[in-house]
C-alpha cells in the first residue's frame, strides 16, 4: 500500500527540495526495508503487508513523539521536528470508532461462519482463525472484543 507510493513521494520531495519530507520518507523507507529483511519466529523473511505498514508507521510515530517531547522538556527549537512528526502522522489511517469495530468483527465473524453446518458453528474451535484474520485485517480491534462477539453470535 504505502511502499510504492513513497518511492513516488521520494522522487517529488528531492524535486520540490523539501528536506523535511524528504528525511521522514527515507526513514520510512528504511524502516520497511529493515522489516523485509530480518526473520519471523520461524525464520522466514517477514512479508510487508498493509498491516504491517502500519504498524511501522505507527511505532515511528510514537517515536517521533517522545524524541520532540525530550528536545522540548530540553529547551530546544523542535518546530522542524513537529513537522516531520505531522508528515508522518498524515500516512498513518485514523482507526474506526468502537461501534465500527464491532461492527466490523461482527461481519467478518458471520461471513466466515456461513461456510459450516450450523452444527459445526456453534463451538470455539473457529475462534483462532477468526481472530487471525480480523487481527491482520485491522490491528486495531482487541482480541476481547472478538471472542466476546463470537460468544455472542454462536450463542454462548
Amino acid at each position: 500500500m504505502y511502499k510504492e507510493k513513497i518511492d513516488t513521494l521520494i522522487a517529488n520531495a528531492m524535486k520540490a527540495k523539501d528536506n523535511s519530507k524528504l528525511k521522514v520518507l527515507r526513514l520510512v523507507k528504511s524502516e520497511f526495508q529493515k522489516f523485509e529483511t530480518t526473520k519471523d519466529n520461524k525464520g522466514n523473511l517477514n512479508v510487508l503487508s498493509d498491516a504491517n505498514e502500519i504498524k511501522i508507521l505507527k511505532k515511528m510515530y510514537t517515536q517521533f513523539t517522545e524524541e520532540t517531547e525530550a528536545f522540548r522538556k530540553a529547551g530546544r527549537d523542535v518546530t522542524k521536528m513537529e513537522i516531520e512528526n505531522n508528515y508522518l502522522k498524515s500516512f498513518i489511517p485514523e482507526e474506526p470508532s468502537s461501534e465500527e469495530q464491532e461492527s466490523l468483527a461482527r461481519q467478518i465473524i458471520e461471513t466466515y461462519l456461513t461456510g459450516f453446518p450450523i452444527e459445526e458453528r456453534r463451538t470455539m474451535k473457529h475462534l483462532g482463525a477468526i481472530m487471525k484474520i480480523i487481527k491482520d485485517t485491522y490491528s486495531c480491534i482487541e482480541g476481547k472484543m472478538v471472542s466476546e462477539i463470537y460468544k455472542e453470535v454462536i450463542g454462548m
